[in-house]
């Protein structure tokens, strides 16, 4: 799926706030809602956007032990690595995880409340698939900063526009309503309130409220974006690095280099054999490579050693533990094929321009309210 500039604009707001509006989306980008909303519904329907969840700080709502597992297999079938994956797709303790190529063949984290959970889920993991293991790498997560998708727009990060979850401490103080919202907006974070609120038997008022406490609590920071990569041309990596820790200034410039550049979506750091963890999405090969180049060579002082692992494909992302996936699973939802339906009404909206048509602004926000399949 080739991305026009307006595709991208787009994407650049809603990796901003996935929950933002079609009207304030076009708003910002100098378009109508209209127009918004039929690119995003072709961006869905192209499979360019895979889902939006909620970026909840897992230190808060209760999950400290958020650790990274770099894996190697070993005499596979392919049913076996169908096995594997679908296993941990199913496990609501792996919010993260990766199918990847070159320096590890799977990346997962596991979250849990303390680390007699965590060894709990990993001995049952090993139990299982132990045997097909050729190499098991541990990275213990210091902290998650996110930065915007800021190559989109061919700008910088320029104002350290960033994100954060697990690097503030506390425990937040959440109800067991909460709680379940939090497991809805982690599979759905675009849900419309009215749906959310039919899960939870609660009102609208009431599951407003209740986002905006969560909000407030600082449990739910934004709604995330997740975009499936191999549709819209994007390649995307995950690299560790060996750090020297002795040069404290020149750790800072590297933090600074990261936070700003267009191209590092993710600054992840980590204790045991790699240091920090960089989720960086480019356009081809030789531009990781630069990349990578131009760090070595700026800060040689403090970069010890990377290694590369490219995201063949994102099973799962997320910040958080499902607690709840029964009330996801008791759900019933009526799948709408939208391309389907403007096809039939015959609707064309020009890709660049488009018209609100004789739409209230009534109209538009109620638009707006509607889920993106």
């Amino acid at each position: 799926m080739k991305l026009t500039e307006l595709d991208k604009k787009i994407l650049f707001e809603l990796d901003k706030d996935g929950r933002a509006g079609y009207s304030e989306i076009g708003r910002a980008i100098g378009t109508t809602a209209q127009v918004v909303k039929y690119h995003v519904e072709n961006l869905l329907l192209g499979g360019a956007i895979r889902n939006f969840w909620a970026f909840a700080d897992y230190e808060k709502a209760g999950y400290p032990f958020f650790w990274a597992y770099w894996l190697k297999f070993s005499g596979l079938t392919k049913e076996d690595e169908e096995n594997i994956f679908a296993y941990f797709a199913q496990n609501q303790n792996m919010p993260i995880v990766l199918r990847c190529r070159g320096y590890a063949d799977a990346m997962i984290c596991i979250t849990t409340k303390d680390v007699f959970e965590h060894n709990a889920v990993l001995k049952k993991f090993l139990a299982k698939f132990g045997k097909k293991i050729a190499m098991m790498e541990m990275a213990v997560g210091m902290g998650f900063e996110s930065f915007p998708r800021t190559y989109l727009v061919g700008k910088n990060n320029e104002y350290k526009i960033t994100n954060f979850s697990g690097s503030s401490r506390g425990l937040a103080k959440l109800s067991e309503n909460e709680r379940k919202m939090l497991s809805i907006l982690q599979v759905d974070g675009r849900m419309e309130w009215i749906r959310v609120a039919e899960i939870l038997d609660l009102s609208v008022s009431s599951v407003h409220a209740m986002f905006e406490r969560l909000n407030k609590k600082q449990v739910i920071t934004k709604t995330a974006m997740t975009l499936n990569h191999a549709e819209i041309g994007i390649r995307a990596y995950r690299v560790l690095f060996k750090l020297l820790q002795y040069d404290e200034d020149k750790l800072k410039l590297l933090y600074d280099f990261c936070v700003k550049h267009s191209n590092i979506r993710n600054y992840i750091p980590v204790m045991g054999n790699w240091q920090l963890m960089l989720d960086i999405e480019t356009e081809s090969d030789e531009q990781i490579h630069d990349i990578l180049r131009e760090m070595r060579y700026q800060f040689k002082e403090v970069v010890f050693e990377v290694e590369i692992a490219e995201v063949q494909k994102i099973e799962k992302f997320s910040q958080m533990a499902v607690e709840y996936p029964e009330l996801l699973e008791s759900k019933k939802e009526k799948v709408v094929d939208r391309k389907k339906v403007r096809e039939e009404k015959g609707t064309v909206i020009n890709n660049e321009s488009g018209s609100d048509g004789d739409n209230t602004k009534e109209d538009e926000e109620r638009e707006d309210e509607k889920v993106w399949f």
